[in-house]
């Protein structure tokens, strides 16, 4: 049997040294949400998770918005996931879902998703699994002094200004066999802008076991869009400077010895 073994490493879009995403700091009262599911059986199986998250610094609140507010920020999140088999296999299955609605600072998660899937399908069967993640944000121009810390923050630009940036990264399989873990992070909400904001998803599918590969189809992706302003030299007026689009998927299909995909954004003025 004709093996196939691909190995996709360390996707990374930095957005250089623009102002880029300065987050949005937390509402007064905030929430953690955790949950763990662990599987070991034969049979038949269904698992689903979603997240949909706005936060808002407009004092007239969300179902005000469109438009926003001047000089105020905006930003959503979604998480979801789903994973079922069409009939009765061998099923291993661990996820762990962390979601922290308070200030994050670098190397902590808004929202923290890990999932390590086994499944061998008896007659036929498959399993099915979707991960994605995906962060917007949208904000007017203000004072730099007002969202960074760091004192020569203001030697790069004054003004703070104004953006519209969203990124999203997902996978899917459809397998007869599967070895496969997920992971998918992102972080935007912070006190400061000398953090940054950032997404990430990670898929890795290995063999079974020694000589058993998994078998059927992987797939990953990622989409970027970057909108930002520079301040008018009057500094009275943002215009639109920079504006990037970036997409990338990869597929595979086949007996898969290794098929490894790391997607990474990161977007801010302190990088």
């Amino acid at each position: 049997m004709k093996k196939l073994a691909i190995m996709v490493i360390a996707l990374v879009l930095l957005t250089g040294y623009a102002m880029a995403d300065r987050g949005i700091p937390q509402v007064p009262e905030t929430q953690g949400i955790v949950t763990s599911t662990t599987i070991d059986a034969v049979g038949n199986f269904a698992s689903a998770s979603e997240i949909q998250w706005r936060i808002t610094t407009d004092p007239a609140g969300l179902p005000t918005i469109p438009p926003l507010a001047e000089d105020f920020a905006i930003y959503e999140s979604t998480y979801q996931e789903d994973t079922a088999s069409n009939g009765v296999g061998l099923i291993l299955y661990d996820k762990e879902l962390d979601v922290e609605t308070s200030n994050q600072i670098t190397g902590q998660w808004n929202i923290e998703a890990t999932k390590e899937l086994a499944f061998v399908g008896i007659d036929g069967a498959r399993v099915t699994s979707s991960d994605v993640i995906f962060v917007d944000g949208a904000a007017e121009d203000y004072w730099t002094e007002d969202f960074v810390i760091c004192p020569f923050a203001t030697d790069v630009s004054e003004i703070f200004p104004t953006f519209c940036n969203r990124a999203e990264a997902g996978s899917t399989i459809d397998m007869t066999v599967a070895n496969v873990r997920t992971t998918s992070t992102d972080r935007f909400v912070m006190s400061s802008a000398d953090h940054t904001v950032e997404l990430n998803h990670d898929i890795l599918v290995t063999e079974l076991i020694e000589d058993l590969p998994s078998m059927g189809t992987a797939s990953a992706y990622m989409e970027v869009l970057i909108q930002e302003a520079g301040a008018a030299e009057d500094g009275t007026e943002d215009s639109l400077k920079e504006r990037i689009e970036f997409s990338e998927e990869t597929t595979i299909t086949g007996d898969i010895t290794t098929f490894e995909k790391l997607m990474h954004y990161e977007s801010g003025m302190v990088r």
